[in-house]
């Protein structure tokens, strides 16, 4: 299992690879038990929020992790 650390980061070049917009990757461990890190990013239409979405989960299978939670296919 990788580290919190380096999951987000790679969440945040998948994002990019995508041409996702506003990428903000923010450290919460201070504020809840729920999470280290946040990951937020925008898309430009249904489309590219669904491929961002993909694109995260291809980068992390590519490391052999699996995403808990996902947003961006409502």
């Amino acid at each position: 299992m990788l580290p919190s650390r380096e999951l987000a980061e790679i969440a945040v070049k998948a994002l990019d690879s995508k041409k996702g917009k506003e990428i903000r990757l923010i450290r919460i461990d201070k504020i809840t038990t729920l999470a280290e890190y946040f990951v937020i990013c925008t898309g430009t239409s249904n489309t590219q929020i669904s491929a961002l979405s993909d694109v995260v989960e291809e980068y992390l299978k590519r490391e052999g992790e699996m995403a808990l939670r996902r947003e961006g296919y409502r």
